[in-house]
């Protein structure tokens, strides 16, 4: 195996790229001419990320089956400038794969959960840029009901629920989940028994209003809520919590 080159580093005027990456997400779209794709979320050894996309009937041909978690070692891709108005990473380039791509499976080269968590202030200060998704860590609070909406891109009736983290500090960041999402969230909460209840948000799109901070909220099938994830952030949140914080 070459040399690889780290995802940082990337640019298009490398010859030949190549590199050592793992799956942090992975979700399925459909393309303007009815084709499926794997659009997914990499990261390297440096927890530098990219977006990456790779068409089902190529992932098959290649006989491989990219899981979130595993590590792959992968060559012989193009290297693009990232067009989307929102972006998952701060990565400027997006890697695009084909039916001459080589991916390999490999064994890990770190554990870790790659999570980029941004500060509560940042995000009501206007400081976190509404171009690129975030992640955040907190407690759930002011969880609202399940809500029914017509979804004008869909043009069906789905669900929304309106719902709060804070920080140790008290400071409130609103959000809103939408979709499916909101369905599954809304009976992973009523199924919860403890007090306090603590969750990770995995690339949520910052939503403003006039120039001011509004809300965050989900990206259906790219965004990810998990509760009580066993994670060095969440478990050092839970031991500084004072008896009956919140």
């Amino acid at each position: 195996m070459s040399v690889h080159t780290f995802l940082a580093d990337l640019n298009r005027e490398i010859r030949d790229p190549q590199v050592c990456v793992s799956v942090v997400s992975k979700w399925v779209t459909i393309t303007d001419t009815m084709l499926k794709k794997s659009a997914m979320v990499f990261v390297d050894q440096k927890g530098s990320k990219i977006e990456a996309t790779l068409y089902e009937e190529l992932e098959a041909l290649n006989h491989i089956t990219m899981n979130e978690g595993d590590w792959f070692y992968i060559r012989n891709f193009k290297v693009m400038h990232f067009s989307g108005l929102i972006r998952l990473t701060k990565n400027q380039y997006h890697i695009v794969m084909s039916n001459s791509t080589v991916v390999v499976q490999i064994q890990p080269k770190t554990c870790s959960n790659y999570y980029c968590f941004a500060k509560f202030l940042d995000i009501a200060r206007g400081l976190a840029h509404q171009m690129y998704c975030i992640d955040l860590y907190g407690v759930l609070v002011r969880v609202g009901e399940l809500q029914p909406y017509h979804d004008e891109i869909y043009g069906e009736i789905r669900h929304k629920i309106n719902f709060s983290l804070i920080n140790l500090g008290l400071d409130e960041i609103k959000c809103v989940i939408y979709g499916d999402m909101a369905i599954k969230f809304y009976h992973l909460w009523n199924s919860t028994v403890s007090s306090v209840v603590l969750c990770v948000l995995s690339f949520w799109r910052i939503e403003r209003e006039e120039g001011s901070f509004k809300n965050v909220t989900n990206i259906e099938g790219m965004s990810k809520i998990v509760i009580e994830p066993d994670i060095p952030e969440i478990r050092s949140f839970r031991m500084r919590i004072p008896p009956s914080p919140f």
